[in-house]
């Protein structure tokens, strides 16, 4: 039993090495992730204009759920 717990063990081990190596493989490959160069900010003005829309988005919402209050009928 502990014999099996023990080579289960070494097999996911050895499975997750080798996933990572081969992720190694692919992102210095396909990418500069893994480069010594500097690379260009070409996607921080997005990033940024992305976190600028999601702020505006969760400003609009009511804080606490809270309902709108119904328009006034105008007195006449």
């Amino acid at each position: 039993m502990e014999m099996e717990l023990g080579n289960n063990m070494v097999l996911k081990v050895g499975v997750f090495v080798v996933v990572q190596a081969l992720v190694y493989i692919i992102l210095s490959q396909s990418s500069n992730v893994f480069s010594k160069t500097p690379r260009s900010h070409s996607f921080k003005s997005a990033r940024s204009l992305s976190i600028r829309r999601w702020a505006a988005a969760l400003a609009d919402i009511p804080a606490g759920g809270e309902q709108p209050s119904p328009p006034k009928e105008p007195l006449i």
